[in-house]
């Protein structure tokens, strides 16, 4: 190897270097974000890695002149790719959605039966599990929530409205007001507790210190109102 071909390769590695140092910062703040939202099983060293993947991706994918910052269209890209690992590495189970739908039904059966909103403890007996397995679902469909939303938008942000099929569009709107109709019915605990975690961004435990009650109890309930809000929305 020639002495100039020597000196570009490691001027190539050098700029790596800068730049990943200098947005490293940006992966940390994302990663942070999901890993709070994340079972504790999932280690924040491979969150962190797979956002660094999604920093490269972004570096080499970017056009300037779209309309928006390197660092909006980076922290999108590095979600997207947290969000791709997490899915590949099989967090979610198959069953997910089945379990989710089968806690959606329960709940509308014992809430037209009883006439009244149905308990963790209601839902356990309804489906004949266990409090361990409940709580094993309600861990998943918190993922499966997450995974979902960040996923709309990753790939609203990536494509473009302007690239957006009009009838998805008329559909993502139509689902929105659903949401927004369907949230102002919960029961105002409820709100509350979703507007801590999505809009002031609590942890489960900090939302669990607020009501007075253990992470794990927060973790329930969550996913309970989340089955709750999909058992009320139309397919």
């Amino acid at each position: 190897m020639s002495s100039v071909s020597l000196y570009e390769e490691n001027s190539e590695k050098l700029a790596d270097e800068k730049f990943v140092i200098q947005y490293r910062p940006l992966v940390k703040k994302v990663s942070l974000y999901i890993k709070r939202r994340l079972p504790s099983s999932v280690e924040l060293d491979d969150i962190l890695q797979s956002g660094l993947i999604g920093l490269l991706e972004a570096r080499k994918c970017f056009k300037p002149g779209t309309g928006a910052s390197f660092e909006t269209y980076a922290s999108i890209r590095i979600k997207g790719a947290i969000i791709d690992f997490l899915r590949k590495n099989s967090w979610i189970s198959r069953n997910t959605i089945k379990n989710m739908r089968k806690i959606s039904n329960a709940i509308s059966v014992i809430e037209q039966r009883e006439h009244k909103q149905a308990s963790n403890e209601d839902i356990i007996s309804e489906l004949g599990i266990t409090m361990e397995d409940f709580f094993k679902i309600s861990q998943e469909i918190n993922v499966c929530s997450l995974l979902s939303l960040d996923e709309i938008d990753h790939d609203y942000f990536i494509s473009g409205e302007s690239d957006a099929n009009p009838a998805e569009l008329m559909q993502r709107d139509n689902m929105k007001e659903q949401l927004k109709q369907v949230l102002q019915l919960l029961p105002e605990k409820d709100q509350q507790l979703l507007s801590l975690y999505y809009i002031d961004e609590f942890t489960f435990k900090q939302i669990g210190e607020i009501f007075d009650l253990t992470e794990a109890r927060i973790c329930q309930l969550h996913a309970k109102i989340i089955a709750r809000v999909h058992s009320k929305l139309k397919p």
